[in-house]
């Protein structure tokens, strides 16, 4: 029997990770965001058009890097640019890999990586200067391996088997960052991740109930003052949260121990977002310390895949208005209204 490629947990990481770009974006001062994606089998491709901060209208291809599962996938990141060579050329593969998208009035790749409930590196590269990038990751790779500084490591960053690949970390070897400097140092490269974020309170339920550490510098004061604060929210309706936590009588995760009859002692987490669905079959009653899992586990995605069927048993029959498709492969343009600088 022949082993599937894809899993349904990799299909939904990636459903989730596409339906996270806009936001992104608009995080990062990008204004009227255009985001289509197109489903082909079991593909799916994904163009962002946008005007930037400093007010050019760019339109992206978004690729993603492949998902982080282990604590030593951590130290790497990386995407693929094509699944395979063509005419086992790398050269002719590049120029039609480029090619193609200026044909299609492509003007950057945007290449992301996500963890768990955030995207930890974004790089937004300039389509003519995709070859130059490969080509040198490439030659810097293989002389890394030729001098015998990533000891058992011998496949080509660039040329992994016959895909060409963009890397934007490696901590693998001590000097195997060399690989990804090149991309962050060449001109016209932007790194999304160092652009002000335009949202000072993150409006996923993340924020409410699983908050990111923050050094000890940062926290407190002796003497604290009022101050006024932007915060972006989605709203929410106040009748799912209470229809979820009336349904559970303890955290609805599978085999979770940590189980309290007190009132508030649970979360309700949105398994898609809360931007993408407030609806009673798409969130879960969650202790606090399973929540924090869903957002920022390791294992996030195959855990949101699990809450993600067992809520659907309390979808109601037929057709929902407005129409929702759970996968969100669905989606087709991102209408929200976004700000920035310009």
């Amino acid at each position: 029997m022949t082993r599937q490629f894809r899993s349904e947990e990799s299909f939904h990481a990636e459903s989730i990770s596409r339906a996270a770009v806009a936001p992104f974006l608009a995080d990062r001062g990008f204004q009227d965001i255009d985001d289509q994606l197109k489903v082909t089998g079991s593909a799916t491709s994904q163009l962002v058009s946008a005007t930037s901060p400093e007010g050019a209208r760019v339109k992206m291809r978004v690729r993603l890097c492949w998902r982080r599962r282990t604590t030593e996938a951590l130290k790497y990141s990386a995407a693929q640019l094509r699944a395979r060579l063509v005419d086992d050329d790398w050269d002719k593969t590049m120029r039609m890999t480029m090619q193609r998208d200026l044909d299609q009035g492509i003007t950057h790749n945007l290449i992301l990586q996500r963890d768990g409930a955030l995207i930890v590196h974004a790089a937004l590269i300039p389509i003519r200067e995709l070859k130059g990038i490969f080509d040198t990751q490439a030659r810097i790779s293989q002389e890394l391996i030729d001098g015998g500084q990533m000891k058992n490591l011998k496949k080509n960053h660039a040329k992994n088997g016959s895909s060409p690949t963009i890397w934007l970390r490696d901590e693998r070897m001590p000097n195997a960052h060399q690989v990804a400097d090149a991309l962050w140092a060449w001109p016209g490269v932007i790194d999304l991740m160092a652009l002000p974020s335009k949202i000072l309170a993150n409006d996923d339920d993340a924020m409410d109930d699983c908050p990111i550490p923050t050094g000890y510098a940062e926290l407190g004061s002796d003497a604290p003052l009022q101050r006024s604060a932007l915060r972006a929210e989605c709203r929410r309706d106040p009748k799912v949260r209470a229809a979820v936590l009336k349904r559970a009588q303890s955290c609805e995760r599978q085999g979770c121990v940590n189980q309290r009859t007190y009132k508030s002692f649970l979360n309700v987490h949105h398994i898609l977002g809360a931007k993408v669905s407030d609806r009673v079959w798409n969130c879960v009653a969650l202790c606090p310390n399973c929540h924090r899992d869903a957002h920022f586990s390791p294992e996030a995605d195959s855990i949101n895949l699990e809450l993600k069927l067992f809520a659907e048993q309390f979808k109601p029959a037929g057709p929902t208005f407005p129409p929702e498709d759970s996968t969100l492969e669905g989606v087709t343009k991102s209408t929200e209204p976004v700000y920035g600088k310009q």
